[in-house]
């Protein structure tokens, strides 16, 4: 089976080889990132005042419907294919699922922007079987989900993240059966060079910031694939044990030949 793996577009519009291939894969951050949204989620760690407020919301519900209708040109283009298009949510794709503070974020945007679409399928936390080979997904992950080091971890959060970890990572492992798999994942599996920050101004470089489910997932039950972006820094392919693991990095596609995956 040939797969055409789509990397944060965050509102890019990615270039679609003329290769032959038979699934699409996108790994979310599929709308725009706005960098005065971006500044302001920044400003507001540790603040009293959430993003939108910083913002201004006016601005910020412009910055949201921009943010969406760049989403919806990227899903179009791939659409337009003809192809499956299996994708999950990423942190920039306003799924509702962290602004319940704020009214007009809510909804899960990005369930209905895809729902426009007859060929795209969000695919967080399902399954999907295509020519017997089963594609389970994993979306929003914006590091793991139990914090790993003493400087992220605030003990009053501890124990409902620590809830949440085994919720997900329940949920995700339940919907593997060992047959032939991919995983496609928001972010990357925790520790590995998948998933260091390599940023000398950044008081985290040289940690590691993937995904703790997604490792469960890949050590428990070995697919043949884990598919995954989010640390666009750490592009590139490592094995885990039998599962050959790809970060896509940020505006890329390219297709990869399941056929493949062991050389």
């Amino acid at each position: 089976m040939r797969l055409l793996l789509i990397g944060d577009c965050h509102g890019e519009v990615p270039d679609v080889p003329e290769e032959e291939f038979d699934v699409v894969l996108a790994v979310g951050d599929i709308c725009g990132g706005d960098d005065e949204a971006r500044s302001a989620m920044f400003e507001s760690i540790g603040s009293d005042s959430e993003w939108h407020e910083i913002v201004g919301e006016q601005d910020a519900k412009e910055i949201v419907r921009e943010s969406v209708e760049k989403g919806r040109q990227v899903l179009e283009t791939l659409n337009s294919t003809g192809k499956p298009v299996l994708v999950v949510p990423g942190n920039w794709d306003w799924t509702g699922r962290i602004y319940d503070n704020w009214e007009f974020l809510e909804d899960n945007l990005f369930q209905r922007l895809v729902d426009e679409f007859d060929g795209v399928e969000n695919l967080n936390r399902s399954r999907r079987e295509i020519e017997e080979v089963g594609f389970v997904g994993y979306g929003p992950c914006s590091g793991p989900e139990i914090p790993q080091y003493s400087d992220d971890a605030q003990n009053k959060d501890l124990e409902r993240k620590r809830r949440a970890y085994e919720e997900a990572r329940d949920e995700v492992l339940d919907l593997f059966d060992g047959g032939t798999e991919v995983l496609l994942s928001h972010n990357v599996p925790f520790d590995t060079e998948l998933d260091m920050i390599r940023n000398q101004d950044s008081p985290k470089n040289g940690r590691h910031y993937g995904s703790l489910v997604v490792r469960d997932a890949v050590q428990n039950y070995s697919p043949a694939l884990n598919v995954a972006g989010h640390m666009h820094e750490g592009e590139g392919r490592t094995r885990i044990g039998d599962t050959a693991c790809i970060n896509t990095g940020i505006h890329t596609s390219r297709v990869v030949d399941t056929s493949s995956l062991n050389s």
